[in-house]
């Protein structure tokens, strides 16, 4: 049986040019404006993506002129087929779709269509289910499917918050982080472990989004018999609605309000660098702890290219199909 993998992403603007564009997909998305009627979803996404466009242009200049994720989203992907060449590659094909910019997911159905799989596995690069991530890709998925008249057996990989290759590969960066921290460390100064999450709006939580709970699946099996002092706390909220805490920026400030002078941050939502790694946490957050008195910052690497993450996808993939 031929079987198309689509790996699921949400996409970014890759160039200048596509920030506002990208703003106002982000934000026409009913799973993102929840509970706003489609006329007015429409209005509000298109006021957001022109009050905060100039903000994120500003913000992308400072990370060389659009997003990295596509391109490390393309080597994940070529990482995965790799490890298909084993005599099955003409029984497998791996595409990847992005949610609010291009590929679109429709363009990569029917590529796959095209090619005549005969079953289509969705595995979302969200290690934690969200609707607001993997759950809007999973419907359009399905509403791509209907446009294009295409009925594979479909399987969806839900979340994989604390599947253990996963867990290893993101404890084996949080070690390295500490590792060089250690290295660098010139007297008594304690480390302090910070996982910076990304946010989710409340009033998404209440209708009872699995998010926070995936994201403690993952804290409980990377901390495992980890020596230095962690907690957690939550990054890239918008607008002024409440949405989970403690604040990434909040966290940071009362971390050095008690002393710590040395700070592994810890990026835990994300797979690839993007803007909320690069410039968040290593320009904006970064310059806050040192203005706080937090003389020492380090940040964890994202998996981007790493060989290793690819072997993550491949076990998640074969423990749970038939590939």
């Amino acid at each position: 049986m031929k079987t198309g993998i689509l790996l699921l992403n949400f996409g970014g603007p890759w160039t200048l040019k596509d920030v506002k564009p990208f703003l106002y997909r982000l934000f026409v998305n009913p799973s993102v404006l929840v509970g706003v009627p489609a006329p007015l979803r429409q209005v509000l996404a298109f006021t957001i993506a022109q009050v905060k466009g100039p903000s994120s242009i500003r913000s992308y200049e400072l990370i060389g002129g659009g997003s990295p994720q596509l391109g490390w989203t393309q080597a994940q992907a070529a990482g995965l087929r790799r490890l298909f060449t084993n005599g099955r590659s003409e029984r497998v094909r791996i595409e990847i779709g992005m949610r609010s910019a291009e590929p679109t997911i429709e363009s990569a159905l029917r590529r796959l269509q095209a090619w005549g799989a005969e079953q289509l596995i969705l595995l979302p690069l969200f290690p934690h289910y969200s609707t607001t991530t993997t759950g809007t890709c999973f419907q359009e998925v399905r509403a791509s499917l209907r446009r294009i008249n295409w009925q594979p057996a479909l399987s969806e990989v839900t979340n994989w918050p604390d599947h253990p290759a996963y867990a290893a590969l993101l404890r084996r960066t949080v070690d390295e982080a500490i590792q060089q921290a250690e290295t660098e460390r010139d007297g008594d100064d304690p480390i302090h472990v910070l996982f910076s999450a990304h946010s989710l709006p409340l009033k998404i939580v209440r209708r009872g989004d699995p998010y926070p709970l995936d994201v403690q699946r993952t804290i409980a099996a990377v901390t495992k018999d980890l020596r230095p002092a962690w907690s957690l706390s939550f990054q890239s909220r918008n607008g002024r609605l409440p949405w989970l805490e403690p604040y990434t920026e909040d966290e940071i400030k009362r971390l050095a309000a008690t002393g710590v002078r040395r700070l592994v941050v810890v990026p835990l939502s994300f797979v690839s660098d993007h803007i909320e790694t690069l410039y968040e946490l290593d320009q904006l957050y970064a310059g806050l702890a040192r203005r706080h008195g937090i003389e020492h910052y380090y940040r964890a690497r994202a998996f981007n290219g790493d060989p290793e993450f690819a072997q993550v996808l491949h076990s998640i993939l074969t423990e749970t199909q038939t590939c």
